[in-house]
């Protein structure tokens, strides 16, 4: 297997672009398409779970662990997951010994949790409910192909990385061969780290280049993002799932920019005249660095051991509520402690009846400067205040009195997009909407939420 780095200077003061990526990687040019239908699962189940734009779902962590020693997973976004020695069997209940594949992914805010296609709906007593998270995720172990489940008596710690601290969230399961969600009794422990080094830079570990992605070298204005400066030999990776052409390589760009999307979240801009390339990235450590910011990380992490062993737990954790926390910042770092028995997928939820309550009577789009209108359309409601979402059909709605935004797919290429403002400003219940493709539609969507 063979791999090719190419580097590209950008007209930008000290930017570069490095690309070092499997040759049997997909193609450069493969796009995502809508699809609507029940997709089957590799042994022809049906799963309830039907992402609406194949290709831009959240792609999963992928982690190898030695199913005979106790191993500690840290995710980008910084959750905890131990799984403990001979814990892991087969589909004949074998105990499992060598190296396992582990998958995890999770979901902070409506969008994503839109593009995983999991129905965010709840039946208690005959009443339909909507689910307002405070965080889902996914976990699977495979070995060889073969998925391998958790002994009977087994369990998997998380320390969850959540968006809220409020304590009526409860602990659900999905079926998915059934599409229930199923409320299970855990006892969790919810903290808020709050960083008590004011106006410095909360520790990070520092995360390995992935030789196979592409990856962008960039000077930065360390101020603006100090994080980025603890380590020698950071730089951007692309993520996993992104859609990154290597005809980019070729061009030579005008401009640049970085923007923070959340903790380890990242969204490079590339300018050209009337063209605009949108990528989410993550920092990685270079491989001929890294070591040296492991060592570093870790003396760190010791000496802050050192200083928190003769404080109190009111020193370290705050009791005061905070608020929806969509960015996951780095002053206050709210966890989940709890306990699995199994692989699947999970959700700190909170129940509610959440219609909106203001209506569109007619939905106008323009075509070869033409107004057509458009009806009989899904549409997907998103207060921003509110981490739901809600899928309607027929006429867009939205919350009176609160940030709405509206979107909804047209078809393989184009959606739709009504943002807060125009149910401000409407007039005779009649809007305009504007068309975007795929692509940019999910960036500006990103966008909105991330800054809510």
């Amino acid at each position: 297997m063979k791999t090719s780095k190419a580097i590209l200077s950008i007209a930008l003061s000290m930017l570069f672009i490095t690309s070092c990526q499997n040759d049997n990687n997909t193609p450069d040019d493969a796009q995502g398409s809508t699809d609507l239908t029940y997709m089957p699962t590799e042994d022809r189940k049906l799963s309830f779970i039907k992402p609406p734009i194949l290709g831009k779902e959240i792609a999963f962590e992928n982690f190898t662990i030695d199913a005979q020693q106790d191993e500690e997973i840290n995710t980008e976004n910084g959750t905890k997951i131990t799984i403990y020695k001979n814990s892991l069997v087969d589909e004949d209940g074998n105990t499992v010994s060598g190296k396992v594949e582990i998958n995890y992914r999770d979901y902070h805010d409506p969008l994503e949790v839109y593009l995983s296609g999991i129905p965010m709906n709840y039946d208690s007593a005959g009443v339909e409910y909507v689910f307002e998270t405070a965080g889902m995720f996914e976990l699977k172990a495979s070995q060889d192909g073969k998925e391998i489940s958790l002994k009977q008596d087994g369990k998997i710690d998380l320390d969850f990385i959540s968006t809220s601290n409020e304590q009526d969230f409860n602990f659900y399961e999905f079926d998915e061969f059934t599409g229930k969600w199923i409320v299970e009794s855990k006892a969790i422990t919810t903290k808020t780290l709050v960083n008590s080094n004011s106006g410095k830079t909360a520790l990070t570990k520092p995360v390995a280049q992935n030789k196979k992605n592409y990856a962008f070298d960039m000077e930065l204005d360390k101020s603006k993002y100090p994080e980025l400066s603890q380590y020698e030999g950071t730089m951007f990776e692309v993520k996993e799932g992104e859609a990154f052409n290597s005809m980019y390589y070729h061009v030579q760009w005008d401009n640049a920019e970085v923007k923070k999307l959340s903790t380890n979240n990242y969204q490079l801009a590339l300018f050209k005249e009337d063209t605009t390339i949108l990528v989410k990235v993550k920092p990685v450590v270079a491989t001929n660095q890294y070591k040296k910011a492991m060592n570093k990380y870790n003396n760190q992490l010791a000496e802050n051991k050192k200083r928190q062993e003769n404080r109190s737990d009111f020193d370290i954790y705050s009791t005061s509520t905070i608020e929806y926390n969509s960015s996951m910042s780095a002053q206050s770092i709210i966890t989940r402690e709890f306990t699995l028995n199994g692989f699947g997928i999970y959700n700190l939820d909170k129940p509610g009846i959440m219609q909106p309550n203001g209506e569109v009577k007619t939905l106008l789009v323009k075509r070869n400067d033409e107004e057509q209108k458009l009806d009989g359309l899904s549409y997907t409601v998103v207060n921003l205040n509110r981490n739901a979402i809600v899928n309607l059909f027929g006429k867009p709605k939205y919350y009176k009195g609160s940030l709405t935004i509206v979107w909804s797919i047209l078809n393989e290429s184009e959606m739709i997009i009504i943002f807060p403002e125009q149910f401000k400003t409407m007039q005779n219940k009649t809007l305009l909407a504007s068309t975007y493709s795929i692509d940019e539609g999910i960036s500006l969507l990103d966008d909105i939420i991330a800054n809510r």
